[in-house]
């Protein structure tokens, strides 16, 4: 049995013929950023956090920062310093830390897809936090639509937040219009994580009950979020619109669709027959959230 992947994820990977791939996979993963990496995690302009609230919900949050916002310098630790953090100080992520000091991250650049997963815990501090790596390790570039993020001139509006539990007809008409979204999970023991979703404008489909119909597609066969919402059935998504700079996050539910092989299924998955459902149970929309412009420069040649 391969010791750097937890149960859920070890069958998923027996299961759907990936532990061969898988173990292999498993020599990058280490408790520290690569020397090279360093620099592409220093400068990056924005990162996705998950975070888990009092209740036991995962919430995923988009943080951005302004240049030196990001020192990982020291090895094993990862340092963010708040008076650089231009995300609203009232997203859920800052309150959920004081409590609950685990996370999960993804290091994402839009432009050239490369993306760098770092799960770990955080230390709070007055003028920074620190996140102590517990897991690190590069991920393949697929699904991810190129954008390349830039600070506007313009001046900045005020920071308005909503909350509620059943969609709205606007937010599922968003949903359904995006290409790109982050997923956050959590295993049973308790670490948390957070990856990136990616497809074609429409990939996302809203049932009848409400529940979102996600596509699970070829991937590294590691099944890192899959295998966590097989331990435990939640998530937190985030949904960004890159035009107005507005946030969706929603947190909920989660279960499996998989064995769907009909010529459209095949499709639409990638061949894999597999799906994941999610069902909101509460959500937290932010306008105006961030003052970015994000080019869009192309698709992903790999989604269907």
């Amino acid at each position: 049995m391969d010791t750097s992947y937890h149960k859920g994820e070890i069958a998923l990977q027996k299961r759907f013929g990936g532990a061969g791939i898988a173990h292999k996979a498993s020599r990058i993963i280490t408790n520290k950023i690569v020397k090279g990496a360093i620099p592409f995690v220093e400068n990056q302009t924005f990162v996705i956090v998950s975070s888990k609230d009092d209740n036991g919900n995962i919430w995923t949050s988009l943080l951005i920062g302004k240049s030196k916002w990001i020192s990982a310098n020291e090895e094993g630790k990862i340092r963010f310093f708040l008076d650089k953090i231009c995300s609203p100080n009232s997203d859920i992520f800052f309150k959920n830390v004081k409590e609950n000091h685990q996370v999960g991250m993804i290091v994402i650049d839009l432009g050239t897809r490369r993306r760098y997963r770092i799960n770990g815990q955080i230390q709070l501090n007055d003028l920074y936090f620190d996140l102590i790596i517990q897991e690190a390790y590069p991920n393949c570039p697929k699904y991810i639509q190129r954008r390349i993020p830039s600070f506007t001139d313009k001046t900045q509006q005020t920071v308005a937040a909503t909350q509620g539990s059943n969609l709205t007809e606007a937010q599922k008409a968003w949903i359904t219009q995006s290409d790109t979204f982050f997923v956050g999970s959590q295993s049973n023991h308790g670490f948390l994580d957070a990856s990136h979703r990616g497809g074609a404008a429409g990939f996302i489909e809203i049932l009848e009950n409400g529940a979102l119909k996600i596509p699970d597609y070829v991937g590294n066969s590691m099944y890192n979020t899959l295998g966590n919402l097989l331990e435990v059935p939640q998530a937190g998504l985030l949904f960004i619109d890159f035009k107005q700079g507005n946030v969706l996050q929603l947190t909920g539910t989660t279960t499996f669709l998989f064995d769907q092989f009909s010529d459209n299924d095949q499709m639409k998955t990638t061949e894999t027959g597999r799906y994941w459902l999610f069902k909101t149970t509460a959500w937290i929309q932010t306008n105006q959230h961030h003052e970015i412009d994000w080019e869009f420069l192309d698709y992903s040649p790999f989604i269907p």
